[in-house]
């Protein structure tokens, strides 16, 4: 895809933020202003939509206010989760360990180093925790 969008004049298409060097990126307007796609801006948006009413405790999943008015915040953003059994059978510590990982700051700009995705937020950070502790294991 970024080949094409190279090769073609007036090309449009999404991208992942990581793979988009060197392409022209589309601002989007939000609020009065105009924001550019950037790492801190999605986790912003993703840290502050709000959770899916009706989901258990340990349930994390987000419906993403796409409609934000905060220039801090970029509505354009794909979120990825881990689903993981909170009683497992065997290897509980081994989960629980891979998840502590995955949610701490080395975790996170690990896969920021490796796949460009945004870092999660503090905020998010200290909400995953209390879930990945809730791990039996």
């Amino acid at each position: 895809m970024v080949s094409a969008v190279k090769a073609g004049a007036g090309s449009i298409a999404y991208i992942d933020l990581s793979q988009a060097t060197g392409i022209q990126q589309a601002k989007i307007k939000v609020g009065s202003s105009y924001v550019a796609p950037n790492t801190k801006a999605a986790a912003a948006l993703a840290s502050n939509s709000p959770q899916i009413p009706g989901r258990g405790a340990d349930d994390l999943a987000i419906q993403l206010n796409r409609t934000t008015t905060s220039s801090s915040e970029y509505p354009i953003v794909l979120v990825s989760y881990h689903i993981g059994c909170m009683e497992p059978k065997k290897d509980g510590a081994a989960l629980k360990a891979f998840e502590n990982y995955v949610i701490s700051s080395a975790g996170q700009q690990a896969a920021a180093k490796a796949a460009g995705s945004a870092p999660t937020s503090d905020a998010q950070r200290t909400k995953s925790q209390k879930v990945v502790d809730a791990i039996k294991g």
